[in-house]
């Protein structure tokens, strides 16, 4: 099979190899779509914390089984991957919180993933994987999505987004986007993004926000209070890298507000500090969000069959296998939003 294989950061090779074999109690998938998220444009430029060599990157995939050794799933199935492998057995597994499973391994970056014509996924086995029936009006592209929507959920419910809630959002990238399209479905009041790009902002505009920030010229002060009748916001996102949480950003909150820390944070801005008596005294909440579980998995794919699923906006950019790195440059740039790379036409 053809295979985009990461050597090191700044070596990616696209060459054929060895099908793997369908795993006993598992499944083969043919990969027809497989999104790329900005960590893979990371890994393949920088490298990533997580990730060992040499690898198939790819974690945002979709595809159809080819060969099952499974009662759970049928050869010919469409189907969408959860990227946690996890073991199903310890405390956080049976807490439904598989994304902290200790014995977890992650396709694309511990397990070879999506940036190939196949895949093997363990499904009764030590480690399993999870895998997500498409329905028949959502395509391949469109099912990408599933994946990073999941993750938005993951932090929304983390903070317990709310019907009437405001929202700001930092950064207004594709997981800012998708963090928008999830507050709406949860009846959020008003939602708002910061975000310095004008392609962006007017992306946000026309979708899913109420209130735009150009952190460059506006007030953010000012937009947020008059947004917000001088409350404040009631959750604050971080769906970006070069922002984290300091005391400006603190005094945007309404009393009881909660903040979700949603992107890995650059270590230029990674380290703050700020006073405790404002988190004491306001009943501040303070989240941290990693990834996402099998089941969060499953509710994106429902949310993307809806009839208003995000992906007609979101997805700017297309690419075959053989012009991966064309798509890995595009979205390293931030021209666009998200690029999807077209392994199978099928």
């Amino acid at each position: 099979m053809k295979a985009a294989i990461l050597e090191e950061p700044g070596r990616l090779e696209i060459r054929e190899i060895r099908t793997p074999d369908c795993p006993a109690g598992g499944v083969l998938v043919k990969v027809n779509a497989c999104g790329i998220c900005s960590s893979d444009a990371k890994m393949v430029t920088k490298g990533h914390r997580a990730l060992n060599y040499p690898r198939i990157p790819g974690h945002e995939i979709a595809g159809v089984i080819e060969q099952s050794q499974t009662n759970r799933f049928k050869e010919g199935s469409r189907i969408q991957i959860a990227p946690g492998l996890r073991c199903g057995r310890c405390s956080y597994c049976l807490k439904g919180m598989d994304n902290l499973c200790p014995n977890r391994e992650i396709l694309g970056f511990t397990y070879n993933g999506g940036f190939a014509e196949y895949i093997a996924i363990p499904i009764e086995d030590d480690i399993v994987g999870s895998l997500n029936i498409i329905p028949d009006a959502v395509s391949y592209n469109h099912a990408t999505l599933a994946e990073p929507l999941a993750c938005c959920i993951n932090a929304q419910n983390k903070i317990n987004l709310t019907k009437n809630d405001t929202l700001l959002i930092i950064g207004a990238g594709p997981l800012g986007l998708l963090h928008a399209f999830v507050a709406r479905h949860k009846g959020a009041e008003h939602v708002l993004i910061s975000e310095p790009q004008t392609h962006r902002r007017k992306t946000a505009i026309h979708t899913w926000a109420d209130t735009i920030i150009d952190p460059g010229t506006d007030n953010m002060t000012e937009k947020v209070m008059a947004a917000t009748h001088n409350n404040g916001v009631d959750a604050l996102i971080f769906a970006c890298s070069q922002m984290g949480l300091n005391e400006p950003f603190m005094k945007l909150l309404a009393p009881a507000g909660r903040v979700s820390i949603f992107s890995g944070i650059s270590p230029q801005f990674s380290q703050s500090s700020m006073d405790f008596n404002q988190i004491h005294y306001n009943e501040f909440f303070i989240s941290g969000a990693y990834g996402c579980t099998a089941d969060q998995n499953r509710n994106a794919m429902e949310l993307i069959s809806s009839e208003h699923g995000p992906a007609q906006e979101l997805i700017t950019h297309c690419v075959d296998l053989d012009n991966i790195l064309q798509g890995i440059e595009f979205t390293a740039s931030q021209k666009g939003l998200k690029t999807v790379v077209e392994v199978s036409d099928e």
